[in-house]
């Protein structure tokens, strides 16, 4: 199979899913990962895995930069077209689902943590 895993950052792919990854690796599977570009990337694509950058602002709330992010994850996904895609952070979860279900393309998302949402007092966390 051909797997996808989607996060905001290639250091967070490299300190949190690196196990998971190499055991998927290891029986066989092409894996893709898509985050932004980091000192981390390096180690990912040494590993093996194919790694598409993207432009991601983990922290912001900018709709029109995220209406961005949705037509870009499009675009890898349409490129790589993987047999599923695993979304871990936000952002990944809403728009990267909503990329893939324009393309049929089955996905997993994992909701980790509570983000930085609650970090703020503010309209989005009240």
């Amino acid at each position: 199979m051909k797997i996808a895993v989607v996060l905001n950052t290639s250091w967070n792919i490299y300190n949190f899913r690196m196990n998971l990854l190499s055991e998927l690796q290891a029986q066989g599977h092409e894996i893709h990962t898509i985050a932004p570009l980091d000192n981390y990337t390096r180690y990912l694509t040494e590993a093996g895995f194919i790694h598409h950058p993207i432009k991601m602002d983990s922290r912001g709330a900018n709709p029109i930069k995220d209406s961005g992010l949705i037509l870009e994850l499009f675009s890898v996904y349409r490129k790589v077209r993987p047999d599923v895609i695993l979304h871990y952070t936000i952002k990944p979860n809403v728009y990267g689902t909503l990329a893939a279900a324009m393309l049929r393309i089955p996905v997993i998302n994992n909701v980790c943590g509570l983000g930085t949402a609650f970090l703020k007092k503010n309209l989005v966390s009240a």
